[in-house]
């Protein structure tokens, strides 16, 4: 199931986007200051991260927005979660060191499930079977209607992708942990021929409807059953 980490001063806003969420099947965390926020993040890898930047006080470590985000950008070095940030109108942006989706205060709730669902995925629901199958011992990718047969690198990336689910990984980080390449001069090339080969076989198995490796502009892949 997609967990997404919630960070907000105001129970109000906090207690709305969390029900919000939880109500459409996410999985939830939630904390009220930053200092919360760093013992919260490192037990579990959320898949998406709404952060409050106005509705946040210094920590009582003295912990600022800057050196939360700095906190982030180390912890999630290799892949970040989808961040929403969220604003007052009017206020001014703040430094984000990373990217992600702006939204101002006062806002509709669908304006955040729209932005999770298109950065995290729609969730799987508990006890629900992956839509594919992968059988490491013989390469082979199965779903109820059909199967295919992989290559060796493309079952070792998928599988990469499916430990990695709802993460965003860089080509860089692929050719690294995949192919065990220490040089990255070319990765984007190689990486996106054996991306397009899985993306083909999936929609073999699956009757030519899937989506699940999603093309995030700018940053990499990301992995969604």
């Amino acid at each position: 199931m997609s967990y997404v980490v919630v960070i907000s001063r105001e129970p109000k806003t906090r207690d709305r986007v969390v029900t919000y969420l939880r109500e459409r099947g996410y999985e939830l965390g939630s904390a009220a200051s930053y200092d919360e926020g760093m013992q919260l993040l490192p037990e579990r890898r959320p898949q998406g991260l709404v952060l409050d930047v106005q509705g946040l006080p210094r920590g009582e470590d003295g912990c600022t927005f800057t050196q939360f985000s700095q906190w982030l950008t180390t912890a999630y070095a290799k892949s970040a979660p989808a961040v929403i940030y969220l604003l007052h109108k009017g206020a001014r942006k703040p430094n984000f060191r990373i990217e992600g989706v702006v939204i101002k205060k006062p806002f509709p709730l669908e304006s955040i499930g729209k932005a999770i669902r298109e950065r995290v995925g729609s969730p799987r629901q508990e006890g629900a079977e992956p839509a594919v199958q992968l059988d490491m011992n013989t390469n082979t990718l199965r779903s109820t209607e059909a199967e295919a047969h992989l290559t060796n690198i493309e079952a070792a990336l998928l599988a990469y992708f499916m430990e990695h689910e709802g993460e965003t990984l860089h080509p860089r980080s692929l050719l690294v942990d995949v192919w065990q390449y220490r040089d990255s001069a070319g990765a984007s090339t190689l990486v996106r021929a054996h991306v397009s080969n899985l993306r083909r076989k999936l929609r073999t198995v699956q009757g030519g409807a899937a989506n699940q490796i999603q093309t995030i502009r700018g940053r990499g892949y990301r992995f969604v059953a």
